[in-house]
């Protein structure tokens, strides 16, 4: 049986991870894939290996290694602006509001990367941030039991607005 970080067609967990860090920080993915000198096809039966193996880990080995490759800095391409954001600079609670917030006005028809906009957050910078919170909660276990309150609270703000009418602003 190969290990789990073998390279799946000569593409390792670091590099996958990088382009996806690239197509969710907003390179189409044609051209993501094509800078790391691919064809679509392979990307996608590497892309459904990689995700195969992350569902069946349960060490959490690879859900690790791509998390801290996908969340480490990146070149930066010719005329790309650099970004001021820092995961350390959002709070944790609004962290966990925006996770909450995603689940929830998700299942109400929501657009997951909308309800980011309404945090100020682009779905890059979202999964720096979880990145970021997800290796302070394996060093610091009271972040978990502030996390678990914080969802209770947040998730009966966000399902109060279930009956709520969203175009209540909206007059003819």
């Amino acid at each position: 049986m190969a290990n789990l970080l073998d390279p799946v067609e000569g593409v390792t967990i670091e590099e996958w991870a990088g382009v996806m860090a690239d197509i969710v920080a907003g390179t189409p993915k044609e051209e993501a894939v094509k800078d790391a000198g691919m064809d679509m096809p392979k990307w996608d039966r590497v892309t459904e290996e990689w995700q195969t193996r992350m569902k069946n880990d349960t060490t959490f080995t690879v859900t690790m290694k791509y998390s801290a490759a996908f969340s480490a800095p990146r070149p930066k391409k010719a005329g790309a602006t650099a970004s001021t954001f820092s995961p350390e600079s959002f709070p944790f609670d609004k962290y966990v509001e925006a996770m909450v917030a995603q689940d929830v006005l998700g299942k109400m028809g929501r657009d997951a990367q909308d309800v980011l906009k309404d945090f100020g957050l682009t779905v890059g910078e979202y999964s720096n941030v979880s990145a970021y919170y997800s290796g302070k909660m394996m060093s610091d276990f009271s972040l978990a039991g502030q996390m678990a309150m914080l969802q209770t609270q947040y998730q009966q703000k966000y399902e109060s607005m279930k009956g709520a009418d969203n175009n209540s602003d909206i007059s003819f």
